[in-house]
Order: structure tokens, then sequence, then C-alpha cells
């Protein structure tokens, strides 16, 4: 038997009138466990209508406001979705004995100027493409997440900047700190910063979670 009007369907408990939704409907508030529901929603879910949509914009550089602008639909449900999209992603597949990897790290913001992170990734110039990512800190850890996978596949040469945290995460034999062999990378890294504004330096577009930072970067260089 289903819930009365007025009744929680999570506890089953009964539930008191909490104001209205901006079309007018009527909220309810459950007492017991705090949940707040609308009887009948307009919209119960939008599935996978939007994902194609929303992969587009973001790889032409539209932020979550803009794409909820074009798309008539709330930048929560944008980021959401957004979410969900990078997390059905899966990383390519590494192929074996690659003759030569770049590995570099973008630095960016989340929520305040005063947070700074590192977008952390690989690149294969005869691939032409992202091998492997990771966003936080530049610690040896992230460092790891990305190189690991890369020895993995068994490459023959990784070359980095001189960042001493290389150190001990990438063999000897196999290291290289050559400024002009990550030529490819560094394009790369102004192809990003021009594509996604949040990626920009001297902005106020950064990203104001992590998450978000995380799938953006996911779904540009991988979907």
């Amino acid at each position: 038997m289903s819930p009365k009007p007025t009744t929680c369907s999570r506890c089953v408990d009964e539930s008191v009138k909490n104001g209205k939704t901006r079309s007018g409907k009527q909220r309810y508030l459950c007492r017991s466990c705090g949940k707040c529901y609308v009887l009948n929603p307009s919209q119960l879910n939008y599935g996978n209508r939007f994902d194609q949509s929303i992969v587009n914009l973001i790889r032409e550089g539209c932020g979550i406001r803009s794409i909820a602008r074009l798309l008539c639909i709330a930048p929560s449900t944008v980021i959401k979705l957004l979410i969900r999209i990078s997390e059905t992603i899966i990383p390519p597949t590494i192929p074996l004995n690659l003759e030569r990897i770049q590995v570099d790290e973008l630095h960016t913001f989340v929520a305040t100027k005063s947070k700074g992170v590192y977008v952390i990734y690989s690149w294969s110039n005869e691939l032409k493409r992202v091998l492997t990512i990771a966003v936080g800190r530049r610690s040896k850890s992230n460092l790891r997440l990305v190189v690991n996978p890369l020895l993995e596949a068994d490459v023959q040469s990784i070359n980095t900047d001189k960042y001493s945290g290389y150190k001990g995460v990438v063999p000897i034999k196999r290291h290289t700190t050559f400024k002009r062999r990550n030529n490819g990378i560094e394009r790369h890294n102004l192809t990003l910063r021009t594509h996604l504004k949040r990626l920009n330096r001297r902005t106020i577009c950064f990203s104001k979670s992590l998450a978000v930072l995380v799938a953006v970067v996911k779904i540009y260089c991988w979907y």
C-alpha cells in the first residue's frame, strides 16, 4: 500500500507542510528523519538525456551555470550529472613498450586562491592523448598514481621537470629531465588552459569543488 500523502516514504512517519517550491508545489518535511520532499514532482529523473550535451559544452569551455542556462536545468543538476558521467569513464589502456612518456603538473585552485591543487598527468606524443591523471597535492602518493601505471606498461623513458618529488617515484634508469622533451605536454597544458576556463591563470573562474574539477578534467581528456 502506498504511503499517505503526508507520510514520509523513508521512515513512514507523518510529515508537516514546509513551504512551497518556486513553481507553487507544496513541500513536506518529515520530523523524524528530516527528509524534505514534494508529492508528484514534475521531473523524476533526467536519465542520460543531457549527457552528450553536457560533455560537448564542457569540451567547448562552458562553465556549470552556462550549461545550466543553455539546457534550462538547475546548476545542481548539472553538477550531479557531470560527476555521474565522469564516474563511468574508463581510463585508456596503456600500450606496452611505449618509447617516451611526458609527465607534468598544472597548477590551479579549488574554492579559494589560498587552496592550490595540481592536475598531474602523463602525455604520449606517439598517441597524442592523456594516459593517466591525478588531481590534488603534488605529493608522492599522487605522483605514483600517474607514474605506476606507466611502469606497469614497461614504458622505456619518462621525462619530467626537475621537481624533486619524482625522485624515488620514477626509477633512475627510466627518468629524464630534458626540458625540450616536454614540449608536447607543455603545449597540451596551453590547450587545457585555453579550453577550460577554470584552469586559466589570473581568473576568478576556478573550481569551487575538487570533485567537479576532477570530473571536468576526466571528461575533457578521456570522454
